[in-house]
């Protein structure tokens, strides 16, 4: 008799990168956060990209690449680098939001991301997204005064685009 119990199957969305599917067993995992963690030009952001460009090009997946770092419009372009037309993509599939603080703009009180998480509900809501991508998250985590509040936000973050997304995933560098 075998007290095995069978293996959880854990739904993926295929990322599109060659090897890349291959050795994580399907692609990113549904209905969860996937985090990119790597030095300083290891590639987090192109990765990001090109698993946002490949679901809007392959299966037609509409997603959002929030930028708090670099320039959304920047990264668009640098996407023009490897061949993807990112002209036509932004018409309909795939939304760049520049999330970047001001340099003149002077934190004061209490931070939290209500304000960003109201405007991306009302771009997914009004493109049907189904990707997030946040790169560079940890410069907009840089702006709270503890870990328990960067905690508290990421958590909140990851609810928040859980509900609207569903079960697709959100990519965090």
């Amino acid at each position: 008799m075998n007290d095995k119990k069978p293996a959880l199957t854990l739904k993926k969305i295929p990322s599109g990168i060659e090897g890349f599917d291959d050795i994580t067993n399907g692609g990113l995992p549904l209905q969860r956060a996937t985090l990119l963690m790597g030095g300083p030009g290891s590639g987090k952001t192109v990765l990001a990209l090109q698993i946002l460009v490949s679901a809007a090009t392959d299966s037609g997946t509409p997603g959002i690449f929030v930028a708090f770092e670099e320039n959304a419009r920047r990264v668009s372009a640098n996407g023009k680098a490897f061949g993807w037309d990112m002209v036509e993509l932004e018409k309909k599939r795939v939304f760049f939001l520049d999330a970047r603080m001001r340099s003149d703009v002077v934190k004061a009180g209490a931070f939290d991301l209500t304000g960003l998480l109201a405007a991306l509900a009302e771009v997914v809501k009004e493109m049907g997204a189904k990707l997030i991508v946040f790169d560079a998250i940890d410069v907009l985590l840089s702006l709270l005064d503890n870990p328990a509040a960067e905690c508290r936000e990421l958590y909140r973050l990851q609810e928040s685009c859980q509900g609207y997304c569903g079960e697709h995933p959100q990519i965090g560098r």
